[in-house]
Parts: C-alpha cells; structure tokens; sequence
C-alpha cells in the first residue's frame, strides 16, 4: 500500500487538487481516506496512474504500508463466518427477556469485589445469557467464585437479580462437576448431620471438654446445655468452628451466661451453614433446613441462631 496527499499527488499530476479528489470520489482512483488529509492506495492502482501520466515512479518518495485497504463501506460476509449465539430460554430465570433490563453500564463490575478474577465480569455473565450462551456459562467457574455478596445488586440502577441469577448457574450444574468440597459437604450434611462429617460422640466429647474449660476459666458451675427441651435458643454452628476453632464458642457461650439466656445445642444436627444454598441444591438446602426444624420441634425451642 501507498501513503499519497492529494497536494502533493495533484503537483505530480500536473492537475489541481480538487481533480484529484473527484477522481477518489468517483471511484476512478480507488483509494481509502486516512488521518491527517493522507489516502491509501494500492500498488497496482498507483503504477496504472503513473503509466497513464507518464511518471517516472523512482523519481519519486513514496511511503509504503502493508496490507490493502476496504475500498468501499459496503461489507458482507458469508454465511459460513456467522457464528450461531443460540436462543433464550427460562432456564435461568422464569422470563427469558429478563436480561434486557441490563443496559452493561458496568456498576455492578465496579462493586464485585473478585471483578476481573479469571475475566470474572457480572454483566458478562449477564451477557452470555442473553446471547443463549447458557452451557458456556454453566461450565464456566464464574458462577463459583462469586460469592453472593449482592453487592452487584445493590448498585444496579435497572434492578437485575444477579445473584439469585447466578444461583441458578450453579444449579443447572451437573452435581458430579460442582467444586468437589462444596458436593461432598452437602452430602456429608444431609448424612452426618454438619458438613465435615464430624461424628455425634466426637462433637459431644468436645463440647464436654469446652464445658470444662469453661468452669476452670471463672464458670464455676457452667455445664454445656445439649438437647435440653424448653430453651429459647437453639444454637447452630460453623462446623468449620468445632473441627478448627472450638475455643470460639465459649464466647458466644459466655456472652447467654451473662445475659442468662435459655439456649440449647442439638447433639445432631447442629450444622448452621447449608451449602446446599450456595451449590443451588434447592432439594439439598430443603433437606438440611428440615433438619433444622425437626430440632426445633423436637427441642420446643422458639428460636433459632444461626452462625452466619
């Protein structure tokens, strides 16, 4: 390709400038307009002119670029550089035209706290859906590291429910390719009662050894309440807290003794956080949740104490 300047070319030509330009505009001199008052034109289109002029063109100094230039703003394609998105459905939420509300103004990418983790982009993920991108976004990690803060939502001027949204990702994901420690959690939860599996003698020789830190540290006659009916809190925890931090509960412990609080811990049961929730295991998070209330109504507690 040739760099030219219609002044320059004109003199060269032996023509005025305004020839020059009507030559471009007419399609005579096919040529593309560049910044800077330049045009591109072909080597071929260049040496036709020259010959027709008879320029000798080692006289003059040209400046090559490579490449050819788009000589008309006309374009097409074939059919088989289309590449297909797919269509909307509602499995990701009950209204397929849902994602229209999102105008990609970026707000919830500026709040998300992992954006730009891995590419991770709330409005992308919102964007793959409305392109029925829907399997790309389901095999994707995306929907796994965030974490449902809803801090997306919260700055979101068209309302869009990006968190309940990529729930339902996780969801749609075959349970054999979900995060294998969330998987086995919930399937430990829904078997042994708290997702690590703790055994019920374990956690109750635990807790009898807390009670026991508990009166040598001022609570003289401080006894860990376990399955004891009639108490207004039921107590649920992290299993993360029995199997790593255990000295954490006494705090939570000592803080109902100076309240002098009615509560109560179940000896089975006892796990708070359900990761059947986070996984989009709705039939799981029903489970360990009826779990929950089966104590609830077992113990004749009225109310129940989460640890998150």
């Amino acid at each position: 390709m040739i760099v030219i300047r219609v002044g320059e070319l004109a003199d060269h030509l032996g023509v005025h400038r305004n020839t020059v330009r009507n030559w471009i505009n007419g399609g005579k001199l096919p040529a593309r307009q560049m910044a800077g008052k330049r045009y591109l034109i072909t080597e071929n289109d260049f040496a036709r002119l020259c010959r027709e002029f008879g320029i000798d063109r080692s006289s003059l100094k040209l400046k090559y670029l490579p490449g050819s230039p788009v000589m008309s703003r006309e374009m097409t394609c074939q059919e088989k550089d289309v590449a297909e998105i797919g269509g909307r459905s509602a499995r990701l939420l009950p209204d397929a035209d849902w994602g229209d509300a999102c105008v990609t103004c970026g707000s919830c990418a500026g709040a998300c706290p992992i954006s730009g983790v891995d590419g991770m982009d709330p409005r992308k993920a919102i964007r793959m859906a409305v392109l029925g991108r829907e399997e790309d976004l389901i095999a994707s990690q995306w929907p796994w590291k965030c974490t449902l803060c809803g801090k997306c939502e919260e700055v979101c001027p068209m309302n869009v429910e990006i968190v309940a949204f990529l729930r339902r990702v996780r969801g749609l994901r075959d349970r054999k390719k979900v995060p294998g420690s969330l998987q086995k959690g919930v399937l430990m939860c829904l078997e042994k009662g708290n997702n690590l599996g703790i055994p019920r003698e374990d956690f109750i020789a635990l807790l009898q050894e807390m009670g026991r830190e508990m009166r040598d540290e001022g609570y003289p006659d401080f006894e860990v309440p376990i399955d004891r009916p009639g108490a207004n809190l039921l107590v649920t925890l992290n299993s993360k807290e029995a199997f790593a931090e255990p000295a954490a509960m006494k705090s939570w412990w000592k803080i109902f003794s100076a309240a002098g609080e009615s509560w109560t811990l179940p000896s089975q049961c006892w796990e708070g956080v359900n990761w059947g929730l986070y996984t989009g295991d709705d039939e799981a998070m029903k489970g360990i949740v009826g779990n929950l209330v089966a104590n609830m109504v077992r113990l004749g507690c009225r109310t129940l104490l989460l640890p998150e």
